[in-house]
């Protein structure tokens, strides 16, 4: 259980997790621009796969952060 409140934005109620999700996305293409010109896809065999096992992951590690 998160310990945020929730937020209302004109007049919109937003639960905690709504926001652990923007800044795990924020995070995921930061991640996906800086592993780009890398070459590591080249060495994924799913790309798709290794994208969303990233966000995954990168939402995890922002939700432990939050709670």
């Amino acid at each position: 259980m998160s310990l945020l409140p929730v937020m209302v934005i004109f007049g919109l109620s937003f639960p905690p997790v709504f926001f652990e999700l923007l800044v795990s996305m924020a995070l995921f293409f930061l991640l996906r621009l800086l592993l780009q010109p890398t070459g590591i896809y080249d060495f994924v065999w799913h790309p798709a796969l290794f994208n969303t096992a990233l966000y995954c992951c990168t939402y995890y590690l922002i939700s432990c952060l939050f709670v």
